[in-house]
């Protein structure tokens, strides 16, 4: 992704990023990988982190920089990715709403023609297939495409 994506600093051995969504106000956010209980497998949370330091993943904040904030996942998630080269990556949105956002920046990542990720879909039953622009999905998984492992 060629878009512009704010820096952010790198925690836990490349798993946890943080970084300041700067619009109508400025709000620290993390984006943090966790493992699963299926190896090789990862869940990425994002958030904004409250005075509290606990991130919370439902807050709304339309500050004004969707699309800056998406290229920063992708950025975390090409980081990641090259420091665990096997993992497989986990998200959903927390709305079926951030869901659908998390699909269109997919879609704008794929358009370029030029990724080192692999995109697959969750449908309904949980099934997973390889990312298609107009199909609905309910979750995604993401890998670094020089992985040699398959879904």
């Amino acid at each position: 992704m060629d878009k512009p994506f704010y820096e952010f600093q790198i925690e836990d051995q490349a798993q946890t990023f943080q970084f300041v969504s700067v619009g109508k106000r400025l709000i620290t956010k993390c984006i943090a990988y966790r493992k699963t209980t299926i190896p090789n497998f990862y869940n990425l949370a994002m958030g904004d982190v409250g005075a509290d330091g606990i991130l919370d993943v439902d807050v709304i904040s339309d500050n004004g920089d969707r699309d800056r904030i998406l290229a920063t996942v992708i950025q975390t998630l090409l980081r990641f990715s090259g420091e665990y080269p096997s993992a497989f990556v986990l998200f959903a949105g927390s709305s079926p709403t951030r869901t659908r956002l998390y699909q269109i920046g997919i879609s704008r990542e794929l358009e370029h023609g030029v990724t080192l990720l692999n995109f697959w879909g969750m449908d309904e039953s949980g099934n997973l297939s390889i990312f298609e622009k107009n199909k609905s999905y309910i979750g995604f998984v993401v890998s670094l495409k020089a992985n040699p492992k398959r879904l």
